[in-house]
């Protein structure tokens, strides 16, 4: 859920006080606390949590400029290494020499819609040439959509000519290095990074990387999906379009020969999560790779934002919300400390339901328990319906609440009718994200049995797959 709603559900428990709602018409906001307290999780988790939690990769497939925060960074030649391989950065300097220049075919596999890989011969143009910065040289490469692009763009490549190149560095068969030319990084860095992360997940218990988005001039991202394949024991990497900050496709499609990344995982692995990672216009996540038990088996399980949905996100923190509003607003002498600290406990608590809502779910009694209870699946955190319903049913208990506890009653209805009357938004889109719900899961049932589908690692590995 978002944070307004949470917010919302807080004030809404402290309503349901006689003596706090008497505080609120007189105006003291001490009261709000309760809303305070509802969102106090994602605050702790995202001003906090996210600074100080561990990372043993970090994947950042093109850096920003410092001054322009956004990429490509314009860098020195002489700053390149082999570490930067298949990141994206621009490059100025001379013309050097054209190596070669001419026309010729590429092949590359792509992938169908049900998985499976085709090989794709083209014909394309090409250029090879050298650029030299003042700190060093190096051959610069463009072919097909790229070539075409380049000298759109930025004319034609001569020899003494200063000119601007951007694109993902390579290493070429003799071990130096060479840009080629391209709007985007190439995928396999990303694939090969996140492979590496399972299989010492696997050998020393855990890992946890974070993945940084892609910011281009002009406020605009480049969108890239992570699917993790674990019965075919594959990373993939799919680079995407250019999206804007809301996330709407608004083209740059990459071209097909660079446009997938795919590494082989040596070790099993489970999916936990049922969709493929998407990376655009928010800050990249992170996934935290562990080591556990399942079916009996050894392998490794996927674990978003690991620093999310921990203990903040559990009934105990409520209980340990609620002791400490108790001690410090009776520590000062407000005569509603009971109250106040009961309605902070319970938005904390709703907090904690609202996003039982969703996928993630939380683990809900710890030290008692250790494992994350999964999510309702009744929408996705962000959804309209899920937090639009669940705002206005806060609302409506808010009214509902003023209207029973002052006399005379400005709605001078029954209880239940007044309620009945209010609420009725909220069943029916609550009745539908349900409804909505079962299909959701019947999709995700299925999906879960081929993400967690341990007889496939062993066929593979009878058949020799692996």
């Amino acid at each position: 859920m978002r944070g307004f709603t949470h917010y919302i559900s807080g004030l809404a428990a402290a309503t349901f006080f006689a003596a706090l709602v008497g505080d609120l018409r007189l105006g003291i906001l001490i009261p709000v606390i309760a809303a305070a307290a509802a969102y106090f999780p994602d605050f702790v988790d995202f001003k906090f949590g996210k600074f100080f939690a561990r990372r043993d990769y970090e994947i950042d497939p093109a850096p920003w400029d410092e001054k322009k925060h956004y990429a490509p960074k314009l860098v020195k030649i002489s700053e390149l290494s082999e570490k930067n391989r298949y990141q994206f950065f621009a490059l100025r300097g001379k013309v050097r020499e054209i190596l070669a220049k001419g026309s010729g075919k590429v092949s590359y596999k792509v992938l169908r819609e049900d998985g499976s890989e085709e090989t794709i011969t083209e014909e394309y143009n090409s250029i090879v040439f050298t650029l030299d910065d003042g700190t060093d040289e190096i051959t610069v490469e463009a072919f097909g959509d790229d070539y075409r692009f380049f000298e759109e763009e930025f004319g034609a490549i001569e020899e003494g000519k200063e000119t601007l190149v951007f694109g993902y560095v390579d290493v070429d068969e003799d071990g130096s290095l060479k840009l080629v030319v391209s709007d985007a990084p190439h995928p396999q860095g990303i694939a090969d990074t996140i492979k590496r992360a399972i299989e010492e997940a696997y050998r020393e218990g855990e890992r946890i990387v974070k993945i940084h988005n892609i910011r281009l001039p002009g406020d605009v991202y480049r969108r890239f999906m992570i699917h993790l394949d674990p019965p075919k024991r594959e990373v993939r990497v799919e680079m995407g379009p250019i999206v804007t900050p809301g996330g709407v496709a608004i083209g740059g499609d990459v071209p097909e020969y660079r446009k997938y990344g795919i590494a082989k995982v040596d070790v099993p692995f489970i999916k936990t999560y049922p969709k493929p990672t998407r990376i655009d216009s928010f800050s990249g996540p992170e996934i935290a790779f562990r080591k556990a038990e399942f079916k009996g088996k050894t392998v490794v399980k996927d674990r978003f934002l690991p620093w999310h949905h921990g203990f903040s996100h559990s009934l105990t923190m409520g209980i340990i919300i609620g002791l400490a509003v108790f001690a410090f607003f009776k520590l000062i002498g407000y005569e509603h400390a009971t109250a106040l600290a009961l309605a902070s406990m319970i938005g904390q608590w709703l907090h904690v339901f609202e996003d039982q809502l969703g996928f993630m779910g939380s683990n809900l009694f710890p030290p008692l328990t250790k494992d994350v209870i999964p999510g309702f699946k009744l929408g996705e955190s962000g959804s309209g319906l899920t937090n639009f319903s669940t705002a206005w049913l806060m609302i409506a208990l808010m009214i509902w609440n003023f209207n029973r506890f002052t006399e005379p009653r400005p709605i001078p209805i029954s209880d239940a009718k007044l309620l009945l009357y209010l609420i009725w938004p909220s069943i029916i889109g609550f009745g539908i994200a349900i409804v909505r719900s079962f299909k959701l899961r019947r999709e995700i049932n299925q999906l879960m049995d081929y993400y967690t589908n341990l007889e496939a690692f062993e066929e593979m590995e009878e058949v020799g797959g692996i």
